[in-house]
């Protein structure tokens, strides 16, 4: 059984690889990590950057 914070990242991560704030790749690496609140700052950014630049090159997913 999932818990509700897993099951709020399952809803709320399609709208962020949607709106190209994420990578689908990067699901795995991350959703535990903001389950849990633990998702760092830098985290974050890293995540948002990679997203964008791989958007701006062309290549999103």
């Amino acid at each position: 059984m999932k818990s509700p914070d897993e099951e709020l990242i399952e809803l709320i991560f399609p709208s962020l690889i949607e709106e190209k704030l994420f990578l689908a790749t990067d699901l795995d690496r991350y959703q535990e990590k903001i389950a849990t609140g633990s998702m760092k700052e830098e985290d974050w950014l890293l995540a948002i950057e990679k997203a964008i630049d791989k958007t701006n090159m062309g290549i999103g997913e």
